[in-house]
């Protein structure tokens, strides 16, 4: 699978060197191709190519956003239509602006069309790249309403070492980004590689 992840920092590599060790094609879009951090992501993902994110979203199966929210608006203005393309968001909205809108719901308005679903955001980065190898699986919690956005989101979880969790429609999204406050506050504690898990017993 052909994976362009908008965003080069911490989540979004992390998730490239993820699904590149997992077989996929990995491209990051970037305003800067030759910036440090982008360089550094590069150097992790064998075969990983940066270009400008218009470029980056051309022929890729499933589009990731892992941008800081500040730069959403102008990264969408430079993307082609995204109308019947699978969308991951993988951000969290930590600035001081007060909203009960969720990154995905951002989204949702500045893509109309796109298949969205909410995936990765709950747990910290350092995770992304070491989920494989845990002696108990990580819950990654999924939320959207596309269904065919969900389930790609869950497979791709899965297939990096998650164990993926379906928790329910867009109005889940905000919730999922609050999620990310508790286990910020539990890293306090248990340091960051602790992860939630679900107990069906």
């Amino acid at each position: 699978m052909r994976i362009a992840i908008l965003g080069a920092g911490n989540v979004g590599g992390g998730l490239g060197r993820a699904f590149g060790a997992a077989g996929h094609d990995v491209l990051f879009g970037v305003r800067d191709p030759e910036s440090t951090k982008t360089l550094a992501a590069l150097a992790d993902i064998p075969d990983a190519v940066a270009a400008a994110p218009a470029a980056a979203v051309e022929g890729a199966d499933v589009v990731v956003f892992a941008l800081r929210p500040v730069a959403i608006a102008a990264t969408v203005a430079e993307l082609p239509s995204m109308a019947g393309r699978i969308v991951i968001d993988a951000m969290n909205r930590f600035d001081a602006e007060v909203t009960a809108q969720s990154t995905t719901q951002d989204l949702a308005r500045l893509l109309p069309g796109a298949k969205l679903a909410k995936a990765f955001n709950t747990i910290g980065f350092e995770n992304l790249r070491s989920a494989a190898v845990r002696s108990i699986p990580a819950a990654m919690f999924v939320a959207g309403d596309d269904e065919d956005a969900k389930r790609v989101a869950m497979d791709l979880a899965a297939q990096i070492g998650f164990q993926p969790e379906d928790a329910g429609g867009m109005a889940n999204t905000k919730a999922l980004e609050e999620m990310v406050k508790v286990w910020m506050a539990l890293a306090q504690t248990h340091g960051r590689t602790v992860a939630f898990a679900i107990s069906d017993g």
